[in-house]
């Protein structure tokens, strides 16, 4: 048996390595769903437009920083990357999501493994795992939570597997996860709340004792330096962030109030079923006793969630865990000739409407046969249509871009009332940089003093906003599809502000705004 075979847990004949008390890795079947999994998602990566966070990737991925307003420098980099290599191409954009999503399979097995799953709990974790409605979404774009969540599922992988080896470098291994992790999101610290209070209560305690989870801390710490500091010579945009997305999510889903049946949506039927299971097992069962600090890990993760008004697949994390510990549960609860059938029916019946979904979507934009009315139905065109629009937004832009003399482009610039609208004019125009003082684009810096002419593109009825920032003003063009998307060829303005009434240096910081206005 060779040094490889022995960390995985298993030989070349599937003979569990002497000492070991868990299960082998079932590798072979979590394989097999692995690889048809990626050749699924990798096939339909191309079928969706453009997100509009993804352009935003992108030109932050040109104008690169230690942080941003609502994330770290890990995704821009990562576009920055895939479009150096490719550019243009959406499937070389969403591979690395992909691949996150792919290693969430691998997590949920592994996790199993080490709560005393064998093989056919293995597989059930994992395929639950590949069929949930939040894989799916995570390899659907390049988003920060597609990295986050398979992150830091991994992290907590290493610390299950600590308490039950006590090897130091699983614990060093979980800090560079967790200082990866954190180059994506600021949200970790809540998950390492989570450990501290599950193990202060539950145990194992004399983790304290050990030198490596002083470094493992310390090495965090370094890690997560650079974006706070960011964030605080900013007055910490990320908190004012926090009151936009409740908002977001009431208008959206309900808020909180919502958040039982979006977890569910995110999890699917067969792992809805096991994270209930799982969450009632590790408090429950003796098998996973020394697991149990997971249950508190759970609880915060769920509380911040409540609390704050967050987003739903802020629990995503946590999908892994429950699968594997519900799966577990199942196995050793449930008589064999029972929850084998049972769990047979179940995957089959989750691994079909995944089918169905991954090769239904996205619905052709020529099916809508109704405006959208208002933000839970503009989320809803996103899950069944994506982002649309593009091209319809950027010919607006063009048109009243040529309406300019040639002599007084040199004295233009292009604004944008939101994110989105600049990072498209930055990506699929051939236009000069559009500046906007929306959300992190704003930071990205205000137009030159020296702009005396303003294309601004705007949303819903902005001139009594745009009339006091020039001595001139006009309408040029417009992107008003009543059956367009939102923002980006409905309900679109394009104006020509002459003579500004003040430096765009001292406007600038008066403009900045956090919301996505759709002008829904």
């Amino acid at each position: 048996m060779d040094r490889a075979s022995v960390l995985v847990g298993f030989d070349r004949r599937g003979v569990q390595p002497p000492g070991e008390q868990v299960p082998g890795f079932a590798a072979v079947p979590v394989i097999v769903v692995a690889v048809a999994t990626a050749a699924i998602l990798i096939a339909r990566a191309s079928r969706y437009g453009y997100f509009g966070d993804e352009l935003y990737f992108l030109a932050a991925g040109r104008r690169l920083a230690v942080g941003y307003v609502d994330q770290g420098p890990l995704i821009p980099l990562v576009a920055r990357v895939a479009d150096v290599l490719a550019p243009d191409s959406l499937v070389v954009l969403r591979l690395p999501s992909i691949l996150m999503a792919v290693g969430g399979i691998f997590v949920a097995a592994a996790l199993a493994r080490e709560f005393g799953g064998r093989v056919g709990a293995q597989l059930l974790a994992c395929i639950a795992y590949a069929a949930c409605p939040f894989a799916i979404t995570q390899s659907a774009t390049l988003s920060t939570f597609a990295f986050d969540a398979t992150l830091s599922a991994m992290m907590l992988w290493l610390v299950v597997a600590w308490v039950r080896l006590q090897r130091d470098r699983l614990v060093l291994a979980a800090a560079l996860v967790a200082a990866i992790d954190v180059q994506v999101k600021l949200l970790l610290p809540v998950l390492l709340v989570g450990i501290v209070l599950g193990v202060a209560m539950f145990g194992p305690r004399e983790v304290v004792r050990r030198p490596a989870v002083w470094i493992a801390a310390f090495v965090v710490a370094v890690a997560l330096t650079p974006g706070l500091l960011w964030q605080s010579a900013r007055s910490w945009p990320q908190l004012e962030m926090g009151a936009v997305i409740r908002a977001e999510q009431l208008a959206a889903t309900g808020g909180s109030f919502g958040l039982p049946v979006q977890f569910a949506t995110l999890a699917g039927l067969l792992g809805t079923l096991l994270a209930l299971y799982g969450f009632w097992g590790l408090p429950h069962r003796p098998a996973l006793a020394q697991y149990r600090f997971l249950t508190v890990v759970a609880l915060i993760q769920v509380g911040f969630v409540l609390v704050s008004g967050g987003r739903p697949y802020y629990l995503a994390a946590l999908l892994p865990v429950l699968f594997a510990a519900g799966a577990v549960t199942t196995q050793d609860t449930v008589p064999p000739r029972w929850w084998r059938g049972s769990a047979i029916a179940l995957t089959a019946v989750t691994v079909t409407i995944a089918a169905v979904v991954v090769l239904a979507l996205p619905q052709q934009v020529s099916r809508l046969s109704e405006p959208t009315a208002d933000q839970r139905e503009l989320s809803t065109r996103l899950r069944f249509y994506g982002t649309t629009g593009w091209p319809e937004l950027i010919t607006a832009v063009t048109d009243a871009y040529t309406q300019i003399d040639p002599a007084e482009r040199g004295r233009t610039a292009i604004i944008t009332q939101t994110y989105w609208q600049a990072a498209a004019i930055d990506q699929l125009g051939s236009l000069p940089p559009a500046y906007s003082p929306n959300r992190g684009f704003a930071y990205f810096g205000a137009p030159p003093d020296s702009a005396t002419t303003i294309l601004y593109v705007t949303v819903g009825d902005a001139e009594p906003t745009l009339r006091p920032l020039f001595s001139q003003l006009h309408a040029l063009t417009r992107a008003d599809d009543p059956l367009g998307f939102p923002g980006i060829s409905r309900g679109v303005t394009v104006w020509r502000g002459d003579g500004p009434t003040r430096p765009w240096s001292e406007t600038w910081p008066h403009l900045r705004t956090r919301t996505l206005d759709s002008g829904l």
